[in-house]
């Protein structure tokens, strides 16, 4: 059995890296409006097209010492990165998952979340095909699981995930005047509710919503203390104590209104904050919608 697993596992690694190193590529060509599959793989600053050699994941960044063949202009490490984290994330599913077919439809899950985090990081766009398309492997993955009743709680779990997203998304006119969140982050929501289903994706979007608050906000609320904020202070303390309440003490529906108020208030407070500087309007939210996926799915 353990030379099974061992060389199973040989492989899930191996198709990883390979996974990641394509994924590089549907990243840098989506955000330049470029083909996938037309012209072969070149380098982005000379153009020149790549020998085959310049494409072996990990390795070939080594051999290279990290810069292009051709021109010498630095290879972005984002590229090794992603293909390790890539090898990683399959690694991780198939340790805990074993040889099943849910394990084939995490590692596409996870595949979507990764280029969607990493193009929503770089240049805040986000292809919302990627978004549909995980919907629609949701959907099939509770027909599959459970049959018309999955099916069901998928569909119903997509408009909650949608309808809650865009609800806070469009309350931002209101205390901001401004969008609270880009259009993209209402699809992303609505692929996780196709997942999660309609039990499931609001514990999953205040999962999002607190990983914003870890991965993301303490730089506004550094800016907010120097800027001397206090109210965006006080309420980053709240909301993290109403989440240690909530998680540790009492999971109640009054801690969980408690903890959602909180939380949008919060939101809110940053994005008037964030006003002043126009090329800061909208945080990255599919990162943390990603980084709450990631938690549900590995312990579905």
């Amino acid at each position: 059995m353990e030379l099974t697993f061992g060389y199973i596992m040989f492989w899930v690694c191996i198709i990883g890296l390979c996974c990641g190193s394509f994924y590089n590529v549907v990243i840098l060509r989506s955000l330049n409006d470029e083909s996938i599959v037309f012209p072969p793989s070149k380098c982005p600053k000379c153009n020149h097209k790549l020998y085959w050699w310049h494409n072996i994941p990990v390795i070939s960044y080594i051999l290279l010492r990290g810069k292009c063949y051709f021109c010498h202009e630095k290879i972005s490490i984002q590229y090794p990165f992603i293909e390790l984290l890539t090898m990683a994330m399959f690694a991780l599913t198939y340790i805990k998952f074993g040889f099943e077919i849910k394990t084939l439809f995490v590692m596409f899950w996870i595949s979507c979340l990764i280029i969607m985090t990493t193009t929503d990081f770089k240049a805040k766009l986000v292809d919302c095909n990627i978004a549909i398309i995980m919907a629609i492997s949701g959907i099939v993955y509770a027909f599959i699981n459970n049959g018309l009743q999955g099916l069901w709680y998928s569909f119903l779990g997509i408009l909650a995930g949608v309808i809650i997203i865009e609800a806070v998304a469009r309350l931002g006119y209101i205390f901001a005047g401004t969008r609270a969140m880009g259009e993209a982050d209402s699809y992303v929501a609505g692929a996780l509710g196709a997942i999660a289903g309609i039990f499931n994706i609001i514990p999953v979007l205040l999962y999002a919503l607190f990983a914003a608050m870890i991965f993301i906000i303490p730089m506004y609320l550094y800016k907010s203390y120097k800027n001397n904020e206090k109210k965006v202070c006080i309420l980053m303390i709240l909301f993290l104590l109403s989440v240690a309440f909530f998680k540790s003490v009492n999971q109640s529906l009054v801690s969980l209104a408690v903890l959602m108020i909180l939380g949008i208030l919060l939101a809110f407070s940053v994005i008037k904050s964030m006003k002043r500087e126009s090329e800061l309007t909208y945080l990255p939210y599919v990162p943390a919608l990603s980084c709450a996926a990631l938690y549900f799915i590995m312990s579905m």
